[in-house]
């Protein structure tokens, strides 16, 4: 029989969990924007959360991620979260993967922001990801095909399902490929943003084609930013500084040596992200500059060696005990509406890792829940497509094609993009901001174009295309949330958890009418 074939587009630790699971059983093909090593997963510096110590347990790591998702949480996503994650962390140290140890040959834990225990698993230091996807990759190179350096542009639909994908490579050369199953890994959109920890490729594309293919996008109003990148003269992708640095002691300073965050959580430095940025945009504000102290760490370049090394690369001198540090965009807790098989509104189409909105997350992420996520999750979804036996239907064989004409079209540049996300819709929004970056995203008229394939536009412009729609829905969403809760934060409408939203989520699907007030929904779930 053939088998049937899965397209994974992205190339991050979902897809490889992915893949690694699915290759014995079907045709696996990784698409990804440009190379393999270009991801998210693999500048994960923390580590992945589980709870395997004797002292802790899936229950008190499922409080701790309802608390930092301020309660908005989907609880049956953080079970599955929270219980299979444990198990499948085991099965990883039963198979010999080797999490740093102490001496004895203990696992080695860490704790990071509003972690009741200390549960923190990492490797090579502050360089988890980086071994997780790696030794997926090197796994997997001989076992399945992997197309580097083309984008994806848009879904191929058929009668309401999705068959397969386009994309575009360097040469703005397109490409078709059909499949059983299509699955989007793409990250978040972090790139959307002037200052980011986000590698420069995660520009939302994988949010823009499912809602161009009708999928539900929900909650993606809730950007977290991370609080401590490392503060360089140049704009654009900074240089994480790991929570886990904090876990161990480090805390955050002014200029005069002075620590602040008393006043502001009774959790000092390991309060949620999202009060720690809040801090550092206030003592800014006050004409403060802001250090991440870290002279009480022993050891700190053998336990955090890459973020050591980054720092004599930018010329910044660790070993004073002082960094600087700077917020940035980070994670995105919503995305594609998925269910907890991974299954997008639209039959065909898949969703997995930080492009899918599982509400596992809530209004804030959990620090080191996200590879965790990755990890369950594309084994959930494993598990229901090695089930799905028969195939959708005769595959296609793949086309290429160079066009000879394109389309013109109007589009801001993605600097102009990033740096006006960052001042109306980054750290704190309010309605005025909101609406001057929704009138002039408007204006360019892209997010109701429902085919981007028959223009023929260059690999540059798709990608323009993609942040603007994706920037659009998350502006619009933003405005239409009034309240602050977690990540999201409203200047005119500071109080949390307003009584009147309840558990309320905005969805959006695509309005086939070339209509720009595209009507908003808000839904209970």
């Amino acid at each position: 029989m053939t088998k049937q074939r899965v397209i994974i587009v992205g190339a991050g630790l979902a897809a490889f969990v992915l893949a690694d699971r699915l290759y014995k059983e079907k045709e696996v093909v990784i698409i990804t924007k440009e190379s393999i090593q270009q991801n998210n997963s693999l500048k994960a510096q923390g580590g992945v959360a589980a709870a395997i110590d004797t002292n802790d347990s899936a229950e008190i790591h499922r409080q701790d991620t309802m608390k930092a998702g301020v309660q908005y949480n989907d609880p049956s996503a953080v079970e599955v979260l929270t219980k299979e994650g444990t198990e499948r962390i085991k099965e990883w140290i039963h198979a010999g993967f080797p999490f740093d140890k102490d001496q004895y040959g203990k696992i080695l834990l860490g704790r990071e922001g509003a972690h009741q225990k200390r549960r923190i698993l990492h490797v090579g230091g502050d360089q988890s990801g980086k071994y997780l996807v790696s030794y997926l990759q090197e796994k997997l190179r001989k076992n399945i095909m992997i197309i580097e350096n083309e984008m994806a542009v848009e879904c191929i639909m058929w009668e309401g399902r999705c068959k397969g994908i386009n994309t575009i490579d360097n040469r703005d050369h397109y490409h078709s490929y059909y499949c059983d199953h299509l699955i989007l890994a793409t990250g978040g959109c972090g790139a959307l943003f002037e200052t980011t920890s986000n590698d420069r490729t995660v520009t939302g594309d994988g949010i823009a084609i499912a809602y161009k293919a009708g999928a539900r996008i929900e909650d993606i109003e809730f950007i977290q930013f991370h609080p401590t990148m490392l503060k360089q003269n140049s704009k654009g992708h900074h240089f994480l500084i790991s929570e886990a640095v904090r876990g161990e002691g480090a805390i955050l300073v002014d200029q005069n040596d002075i620590p602040f965050m008393a006043k502001y959580h009774k959790d000092l430095d390991l309060a949620p992200r999202d009060v720690v940025t809040r801090a550092m945009v206030t003592e800014e504000g006050l004409g403060n500059q802001v250090y991440l102290k870290i002279d009480m760490i022993e050891h700190f370049s053998e336990r955090f060696p890459q973020i050591s090394s980054l720092c004599e690369e930018m010329n910044i001198n660790w070993k004073s005990g002082y960094i600087p540090v700077i917020p940035g965009a980070h994670f995105l807790m919503g995305g594609i509406q998925t269910n907890l098989k991974g299954e997008t509104t639209v039959p065909g189409l898949y969703a997995v890792g930080e492009t899918a909105s599982t509400r596992v997350h809530g209004a804030n992420r959990l620090a080191s829940n996200s590879l965790l996520e990755c990890i369950v999750f594309a084994n959930r979804l494993a598990d229901w497509l090695i089930k799905k036996e028969e195939t959708t239907s005769i595959i296609q064989a793949s086309r290429s094609y160079n066009p000879s004409t394109r389309e013109c079209i109007d589009l801001p540049t993605i600097a102009e993009i990033q740096a006006k996300m960052m001042k109306y819709v980054g750290i704190e929004r309010e309605e005025k901001g909101l609406k001057k970056i929704l009138e002039w995203l408007r204006s360019y008229q892209v997010h109701h174009i429902s085919s981007i394939t028959d223009k023929f536009y260059s690999k540059k412009q798709i990608e323009q295309l993609h942040m603007t729609t994706v920037a659009w829905l998350i502006a619009s969403s933003a405005i239409e949330r009034k309240e602050s809760r977690g990540a999201h934060y409203r200047s005119d409408y500071p109080s949390k958890n307003d009584e009147q939203w309840g558990n309320r989520r905005i969805i959006r699907t695509f309005q086939q009418k070339a209509n720009i007030n595209v009507s908003n929904q808000a839904i209970e779930r």
